[in-house]
């Protein structure tokens, strides 16, 4: 099975698609790389999912 095209994808479908497949780490780098796009540094990968949660907590 190949891999969806996470370029086509909203950051909103790319962080649910990472959600439901989280040991598919292209999925997660794709999401990480988009992230620090928007000005948000991480440090490691492991960061990811503190960043995801507090996208979830805004209003």
């Amino acid at each position: 099975m190949s891999s969806p095209n996470f370029e086509t994808m909203t950051t909103k479908q790319l962080r649910a698609y990472v959600l439901e497949n989280r040991d598919d780490q292209a999925a997660i780098h794709a999401l990480a790389d988009r992230v620090e796009a928007t000005g948000v540094k991480l440090d490691s990968l492991d960061q990811l999912p503190e960043v995801i949660e507090r996208k979830r907590q805004r209003p």
